[in-house]
């Protein structure tokens, strides 16, 4: 089937600068956080390699499900010293998955059972054996170059670092650490925009993107050109797509997610109302419906 959608990188470049400078004066619809940094509650007087360890393991967990539930269960299973352990690969491969899948579920952070524990255990492990439960000594493998790490990842590996190899997890997990942390990685500009629900939603209804497409979620062609787009968009500004991850995710949760049926309920209040595009644009987790 003939793809039907265009691309529009200088309305993307026109928007970028647009939302980051909103952002800094008032943020998004008066929104600066995501779910990710509600862990700043916690990490004061943390060792930099405490706060690597919970961002990382926590975020590997972090495909389908709700994000905020992801993160309070994370914190108060830091906070209990009891289970504290299980962000400790050295402690994770000691006890073995059977204590640890106990430790996860106490807080409900690990909701698949079997999947989250053995994505959990097997991060873990490969940081214990092969960098003594150090992050650091991880990313110094690679010079801090993320895009060399990125394509090792996704190239050999998967089974050592399984869920936060993906294409949107790891410059989701690189975009979390580098807002919470002064880490030097390079070549970050080169990674793809991590693409979800609220950030394919706020490409689609402020017209980077535009056409005729149908399709059961965020499948293979809606990622490529919403990563496309933002690639094309932000070249020459200094600007990364990880960068744009923010105020597109704002924009959408707090904006585009209201809009139904032609609808705009939140069009008046928007900061990007002048993008705003009409047209039909359906995205969730299960439904893409473009026609605009």
């Amino acid at each position: 089937m003939k793809v039907k959608l265009k691309l529009h990188p200088d309305r993307g470049r026109t928007l970028a600068y647009h939302l980051r400078e909103i952002y800094k004066k008032e943020g998004i619809f008066g929104h600066r956080e995501l779910p990710d940094d509600a862990v700043r509650e916690i990490i004061d007087g943390l060792k930099d390699e405490e706060i690597l360890l919970l961002v990382t393991l926590t975020t590997a967990l972090d495909y389908m499900r709700n994000a905020d539930e992801l993160w309070k269960s994370s914190i108060a299973t830091f906070r209990d010293e009891e289970i504290k352990w299980v962000f400790n690969p050295n402690e994770v491969v000691r006890k073995g998955k059977e204590e640890l899948s106990k430790a996860l579920q106490k807080y409900r952070l690990a909701k698949k059972k079997v999947r989250d524990v053995e994505i959990w255990h097997s991060i873990s492990k490969t940081l214990s054996e092969k960098y003594r439960g150090n992050l650091k000594e991880l990313f110094a493998e690679y010079d801090y170059d993320v895009d060399k790490m990125f394509k090792d990842f996704q190239t050999n590996r998967k089974e050592e670092f399984p869920s936060i190899s993906g294409i949107k997890l790891f410059p989701h997990w690189i975009r979390s650490l580098r807002d919470k942390l002064n880490i030097p990685f390079k070549n970050v500009e080169k990674l793809p925009i991590p693409v979800d629900v609220h950030v394919a939603r706020a490409t689609f209804t402020t017209g980077c993107i535009t056409g005729k497409y149908t399709s059961k979620g965020i499948n293979e062609t809606v990622r490529k050109r919403v990563i496309e787009l933002w690639e094309q968009a932000l070249r020459g500004t200094g600007i990364a797509p990880i960068e744009m991850f923010r105020p597109l995710w704002l924009l959408s949760k707090y904006g585009c997610h209201y809009r139904k049926n032609d609808e705009r309920p939140k069009l008046n209040q928007c900061p990007a109302k002048e993008f705003c595009i009409e047209g039909k644009v359906v995205v969730t987790s299960s439904r893409v419906e473009i026609d605009t």
